[in-house]
């Protein structure tokens, strides 16, 4: 076999199993063996376990092997996925034996870094200025001129994807630039642009305030050496254990998945949400009160979010990071150590330290995907990533299975996130059980009781151990498989889609992800629409250039933030378009004769609003309903596992739908209800750019029972009244289909939906909406 993963938790000999099946491999075939790590002290601590084991090794760092044993095929070279996967790695010119990948769930980020150019303000001012000048009127003509400038000021936290059709317009610019800021001469940039240098028109352009990112959207994995030939593999993991996971880093799924049942490494953790309790308003506040006088480590995944624990901790230099965490371990409390962003390569197990703090979800790293988590809320793609990064969190200071600690969850999207059930099942059972019995404690524990309960932890009492082990020994995981069959055909494709981009054919390119496009739907609108996306780049590379125009369009119609083309609109009469008129006829399909025909599907989409279906129709027609408006309209609890069930985005103007369609007609709405909208509410001011939010029931017109107390802006629509709408919608696009050129189609559509109240600010007035309170 070719590709086998081993999966054992952390503290149960993960490395000796690793370096026994290296040596193995160097005895077999007495060629190269490698041995990867994700950074240089780990590969010195690896060696130094495997001279502890009696086992010989060559280490290979800043350019130099320690020895000759592995040229010679006695020994196993353990070197740095740095040293493995930059553009001018010395083992790329090599015949490997095998590799075995430590730590394999590092892998992703070291590749995307290994593939990644950032040309920032202040290593290339030039440059970075010049490649923003380039795409100024692209942005001011896109309505994105106050975005643009912040991000030119570099004071914006806001990210700006580049259009690919925008990157082949200004290539031989981008070039030029690119050529003459020299990047060969930076450390920073030397090894990326090896790999990239070539490939720059392939790329995905990302400004943020003071950095341009050039990235592939997919990293073409497949086309390294090692993932070619006869080249063996072993994957060693404690939390990478999904195929989707491996398909989306490495390429491929292993043959084989080794996966111990043994109990090493489960160690004792009592882990503490304080936001769960009905007392604690400020879950930060409280744990700041709680660890101010121990010893304790703090991880958040942002520098903004590291500045909510300046009183008691700051962050140190990337540059100083190994120092501070060195110099931490011999600390006395009260030592804190703050870490950013960092999930892994920090071991304090024991008395190093016994309390860690883990603020906020780890989800996003890097300008690539912090566009696809913040802005195309792509969670059910990034599950898998963000469940090993929220395990990586827990292994820091539990390293085996007589360690014991505490550790507290602050933040509530990092709460939220571990209190869903498709999330928890991305975790290891065992986990899954100290999550149950963190929500039991955490909702039972006044403030004034955390002190005293982490003591008893601490201080190893009895009664704690015995009522930990009472309660994992009953406690039962979810019972459920989850499913990742989809999220595993999805990262094949794409890495079937980056390593046919990287050789040029586009038309295998575009094959790869368009088979697997409806499946994306299932998984998320805008899955599909970014996968959409990269079809249309690969089809206007390939020369079709009006197919690709067209599934640009429908790309932003389901995404808005997916940049379109421009398209000159003309009214004939001096009437304004009305910018949902612009985005509805996006949903159009425009043949290569000039006729005009419906969004595809519409009338099949829409048809459980006017006759009905289960729950899940009901929304997705909801759903569909808002896009083909020109609204954009997502469904945030089915894709993201959080707030509402159907959330439409208009301008600064949200309404967030939740479906009560299964609700029996003499049924009341209940308080859980009435409070549950009131928490969605918030998510969508929290989560949206949305100023303003209608908060409404789609379902029976029945009362409030007597204790819910609604508020007065609650509204209540029917699927019956829905179905209304979506009769007129289909109505009003077959009209307008049947009397326009692309050139009038928004023109046509911006009067047909004036004249039939299906504008955003009067449908629910045009169509009865009735204020709860009033029913």
């Amino acid at each position: 076999m070719k590709d086998v993963a081993v999966g054992l938790n952390t503290g149960a000999g993960k490395t000796l199993v690793g370096l026994l099946i290296a040596q193995s491999l160097v005895n077999e075939t007495r060629g190269k063996v490698l041995y990867a790590c994700n950074s240089i002290q780990l590969v010195e601590q690896t060696r130094d376990k495997a001279y502890g084991y009696g086992l010989e090794a060559t280490t290979y760092f800043s350019k130099e092997f320690s020895n000759q044993l592995y040229t010679q095929g006695k020994a196993p070279c353990i070197t740095t996925y740095q040293a493995l996967f930059n553009g001018k790695s010395r083992f790329k010119r090599e015949e490997i034996s095998a590799i075995i990948f430590d730590d394999a769930h590092t892998a992703e980020n070291v590749l995307r870094d290994q593939f990644t150019l950032s040309i920032t303000y202040s290593g290339f001012p030039t440059a970075y200025t010049q490649l923003l000048a380039e795409f100024r009127d692209y942005f001011h003509g896109a309505g994105q001129v106050s975005t643009f400038e912040e991000i030119a000021e570099q004071n914006s936290p806001r990210l700006l994807i580049v259009p690919p059709f925008e990157v082949k317009k200004h290539f031989e610019s981008i070039l030029a630039v690119l050529r003459e800021a020299d990047l060969t001469k930076n450390t920073d940039t030397l090894f990326a642009w090896e790999h990239l240098k070539d490939h720059l028109d392939l790329c995905c352009y990302i400004f943020s305030g003071g950095a341009l990112t050039i990235t592939p959207p997919f990293i073409p994995v497949r086309t390294l050496p090692y993932f070619q030939g006869t080249t063996r593999r072993i994957y060693l993991s404690a939390t990478l254990n999904a195929p989707d996971a491996f398909a989306r880093t490495f390429g491929k799924i292993p043959e084989k998945f080794v996966s111990p049942d043994t109990p090493a490494g489960a160690c004792e953790r009592m882990i503490l949400a304080p936001i769960l309790h009905d007392d604690v308003s400020d879950d930060i506040a409280t744990t700041v009160a709680m660890v101010a006088t121990r010893k304790a480590l703090i991880m958040t995944p942002t520098y903004s979010r590291s500045a909510k624990w300046g009183s008691i901790a700051t962050p140190p230099h990337k540059d100083a990071v190994t120092a501070a965490v060195n110099n931490f371990k011999s600390a006395s409390p009260p030592a804190k150590l703050l870490l950013t962003a960092r999930y892994d390569g920090v071991d304090l197990p024991g008395d190093t330290c016994r309390i860690m703090v883990i603020d906020g979800l780890p989800s996003a790293t890097g300008s690539l995907e912090r566009f696809m988590w913040e802005y195309l809320r792509m969670s059910k793609t990034l599950r898998t990533t963000i469940a090993s990064r929220v395990v990586q969190s827990f292994g820091r200071i539990s390293r085996g299975m007589s360690d014991y600690g505490v550790v507290f969850l602050t933040g509530d999207t990092l709460v939220e996130w571990l209190s869903n059930p498709q999330n928890q099942m991305a975790m290891p059972p065992f986990l899954q059980k100290q999550l149950q019995l963190c929500s039991e404690l955490s909702k039972n524990l006044r403030p004034s009781e955390i002190s005293g309960t982490i003591d008893r932890c601490l201080d190893r009492d009895e009664s704690w151990i015995n009522a930990y082990e009472g309660f994992i020994d009953n406690a039962q995981p979810l019972d459920a498989v989850r499913d990742t069959s989809i999220e595993t055909e999805l990262a094949i494709s794409e890495a079937k889609f980056a390593s046919a981009m990287w050789r040029r054919d586009y038309e295998a390119a575009a094959a790869a992800l368009s088979s697997t496009l409806e499946r994306a739907d299932e998984l998320s609108s805008s899955t599909r629409a970014w996968h959409q996306f990269w079809i249309a780049a690969a089809t206007d590379k390939a020369g079709d250039s009006e197919t690709a125009i067209q599934l640009y369009r429908r790309a932003h119609g389901s995404q808005t933030n997916l940049p379109a083309p421009e398209k000159e609109y003309e009214a004939g009469d001096g009437m304004a378009i009305h910018e949902q008129a612009k985005q509805a006829a996006l949903q159009f399909v425009e043949s290569a004769s000039g006729v005009v025909e419906c969004p595809l599907r519409m009338d099949a989409q829409l048809e459980p609003l006017r006759s009905g279906g289960s729950s899940n129709q009901i929304e997705e027609a909801i759903r569909s309903l808002g896009v083909i408006l020109g609204i954009s309209s997502t469904r945030p609890d089915n894709e993201e596992g959080t707030g509402p069930d159907n959330l439409w985005v208009f301008g600064e103007t949200a309404f967030c739908i939740d479906a009560k369609t299964d609700k029996e007609a003499a049924s009341v709405y209940q308080k859980k209800e009435i409070g549950q909208m009131a928490d969605h509410e918030q998510w969508v001011l929290g989560n949206t750019t949305a100023t303003t939010v209608v908060p409404i029931f789609a379902g029976p017109e029945v009362a409030a029972s007597k204790s819910a107390n609604p508020p007065n802006d609650l509204l209540v629509i029917t699927r019956e009244k829905l179905g209304e709408i979506a009769e007129r919608v289909c109505a009003a696009c077959r009209d307008v289909a049947s009397t326009s050129i692309p050139l009038n189609l928004a023109s046509n559509l911006s009067k047909e939906f004036e004249r039939k109240g299906l504008l955003f600010h009067k449908i629910l007035e045009e169509f009865g909406a009735t204020k709860l309170v009033d029913l």
